[in-house]
């Protein structure tokens, strides 16, 4: 079995695996916008446009600007008209849909596509040093088998995938309070976090640190591209 490519540039797998340049381009789930800020920066998209459902992700986003669009919004009832997409980019957060609204929010990119348009899904796979210590204390195992499980049903359907590849993200940390600081303190992860849970990440830590207390975690990203059919002649 071959051993992933290490990237160190998200944006480089998505430019190489989708056109950019000239396209009108939908970061769904984006944040406060860094990725999209990116695309419109360094690939010549025509527009780029991202949605996210947290208000004040977008909030934050729209003080940066930077060319784009900026809306709240789901995945299962986008703010958008229809064919009026090129190019959507999920990086990694498919999972975040609610599992009972995933097939729905692929009917919606369906929709907004225009026909031959592509979508380039980023999904982390559920295992490798990053996601040991991250499942001690926000366990996401289910909802990302939901995704590669959605993948599969829409692309027996409107869309086909065109390409299947992978690479190892690594994420690097400073020490554990550096770790704490950027994955533990988020808003709906603080009524999670009891001392049990603490010492278990302190643990689990020290068995992938290095001596210094830094620590280079990786983990394994599955992309997906897939197409919506062409109309027909």
């Amino acid at each position: 079995m071959s051993v992933p490519l290490v990237q160190k540039d998200e944006l480089l797998p998505l430019m190489q695996a989708v056109p950019l340049t000239g396209a009108d381009v939908l970061d769904l789930g984006c944040g406060i916008g860094s990725l999209a800020r990116r695309i419109v920066s360094e690939t010549g998209a025509a527009s780029v446009t991202a949605i996210d459902t947290d208000a004040a992700q977008i909030a934050r986003g729209k003080e940066k600007g930077g060319g784009v669009k900026y809306l709240t919004g789901a995945a299962e009832a986008l703010p958008l008209p229809d064919a009026s997409i090129d190019v959507v980019v999920m990086m990694k957060s498919l999972h975040h849909v609610p599992i009972p609204q995933m097939d729905r929010a692929f009917a919606e990119l369906a929709r907004v596509l225009r026909p031959g348009g592509q979508m380039y899904i980023c999904e982390p796979e559920y295992a490798g040093p990053f996601n040991d210590i991250l499942r001690l204390f926000h366990d996401e195992g289910i909802v990302r088998a939901a995704a590669l499980k959605a993948i599969k049903r829409v692309s027996a359907g409107v869309f086909k995938i065109t390409e299947m590849t992978d690479y190892l993200r690594i994420v690097n940390f400073g020490d554990l309070e550096d770790f704490r600081k950027r994955m533990m303190n988020l808003p709906w992860l603080k009524n999670r976090i009891t001392l049990a849970i603490e010492a278990q990440v302190a643990a689990a830590w020290r068995d992938h640190c290095a001596a210094d207390g830094s620590a280079a975690l990786s983990s394994r990203m599955l992309v997906f591209v897939l197409q919506k059919g062409q109309k027909p002649e």
